[in-house]
C-alpha cells in the first residue's frame, strides 16, 4: 500500500511540474477544418509566439464560394497546457495540434518552391557553401575583416559589418538569395531578425521576422526599406514563413528606358509569392555590388547567385 501511495505520489509531481511545450514547437503553420452549425470547411492559421509564453493567432476561415473569413485568437501557456480562444473559438495544444469543439489544426513545415534553386548557364555564385572567394565580410576597427561563421549546411552567419559581394554588375540581372531569420519571440518591430539585401542601386530589401508580424512602411520582410510594403503585407496573409524556416527572394531587376532616361524596373517573389511586380525604382540604375546588413540579429544566408541579363 505505503508503494502504491509512493508511486502516486511521484505520478502527481510529475504532472503537477511537467515541462509546459516550447513556443518554438508551437509557433508556426497550421492548416485543417473548421465546423460550425452543422456547416464546416478549410481553415489556416498562423500561431505566433509573443514571448512570455503568449501567442496570437491569425486564421482563415474559407466560407466556400471564394468567400474567407480573418478570426484572431488569443493564447497563453497555464502549466503544460497551451490555450487558445477568441470569437466564439477554443483550442488546446498538443503535440504538434491544436483542437477545440469548432476546429481542428495540425502544424505544417513550409518549403520555399525555389529553395536550393540551381544557378543557371551564365551565373555568377556569389556564396555556395563551399567557396567564399568572392564575398567580402566588414572591416573591424583594425582593418581586418569580420570572421565567417560557417553552418553544417554550409550558410554562413551574417558577419559584423555585414558582407559585400567582390562581383560588380552592371543593366539587368536576376538575383537569388536564401536566408533564414532567428526565433526572438520577445523582441519587437526591427528587432526581431533583422538585415537587408542591397542592390547596387542601393535600393535595400528588407530581411526580418515578419511572421504575424508588422510594422512602419518597407520595413517588414520583402518591404523596399521606408518606401513600399510587399503587395501580400497582411498579417493574415503574409508571404512570410516563420523563424528558423529557409525563406527565399528570386529578384528581377530591369533596365528600360523611361521618360528618355535609364531607369530600374523591380521585380521580387518572396517565397515564390510575387510581392512586387516590375515596380519603377526611386534609385537610378548603377554599376556595383550586392551588400547584406548586419543589424545585430543572427540572420543567415546561403545559395546567393547573379546572373547578369543581356538586354536586346
Amino acid at each position: 500500500m505505503k508503494q502504491a501511495l509512493t508511486a502516486l505520489a511521484l505520478a502527481c509531481a510529475v504532472a503537477v511540474y511537467a515541462a509546459p511545450p516550447e513556443e518554438i514547437d508551437v509557433q508556426g503553420m497550421y492548416e485543417g477544418t473548421w465546423k460550425d452549425g452543422g456547416k464546416e470547411g478549410k481553415l489556416e492559421a498562423r500561431v505566433v509566439a509573443l514571448g512570455s509564453q503568449e501567442y496570437q493567432v491569425f486564421a482563415v476561415r474559407h466560407l466556400g464560394g471564394g468567400k474567407t473569413e480573418k478570426v484572431e485568437l488569443r493564447g497563453k501557456t497555464n502549466g503544460d497546457t497551451v490555450s487558445f480562444e477568441g470569437a466564439g473559438w477554443q483550442g488546446v495544444y498538443a503535440d504538434g495540434t491544436i483542437e477545440g469543439a469548432k476546429l481542428a489544426l495540425k502544424r505544417t513545415v513550409p518549403e520555399s518552391p525555389t529553395i536550393g534553386r540551381k544557378p543557371p548557364q551564365g551565373a555568377i555564385v556569389l556564396l555556395d557553401g563551399k567557396h567564399f572567394e568572392r564575398m567580402e565580410r566588414g572591416r573591424q576597427k583594425d582593418g581586418s575583416q569580420s570572421e565567417w561563421e560557417i553552418g553544417d549546411d554550409g550558410s554562413v552567419l551574417i558577419p559584423k559589418r555585414g558582407m559585400r559581394s567582390r562581383v560588380s554588375v552592371e543593366g539587368s540581372y536576376d538575383l537569388h538569395v536564401e536566408f533564414l531569420v532567428p526565433f526572438r519571440p520577445d523582441k519587437r518591430g526591427q528587432g526581431r531578425g533583422n538585415s537587408g539585401v542591397y542592390l547596387p542601386c542601393r535600393t535595400e530589401i528588407q530581411v526580418l521576422d515578419s511572421f504575424g508580424m508588422t510594422t512602419y512602411r518597407g520595413g517588414g520582410c520583402g518591404g523596399l526599406y521606408r518606401w513600399k510594403d510587399p503587395d501580400t503585407f497582411d498579417k493574415f496573409n503574409l508571404s512570410s514563413y516563420p523563424p528558423l524556416v529557409w525563406q527565399t527572394y528570386d529578384v528581377e531587376y530591369r533596365v528600360r528606358t523611361d521618360g528618355g532616361r535609364a531607369a530600374g524596373f523591380l521585380t521580387v517573389l518572396h517565397n515564390g509569392v510575387k510581392i512586387h511586380d516590375n515596380v519603377k525604382l526611386k534609385r537610378q540604375p548603377r554599376k556595383g555590388g550586392f551588400s547584406f546588413q548586419d543589424h545585430g540579429n543572427p540572420v543567415r544566408y546561403r545559395n546567393i547567385w547573379v546572373k547578369p541579363i543581356k538586354e536586346d
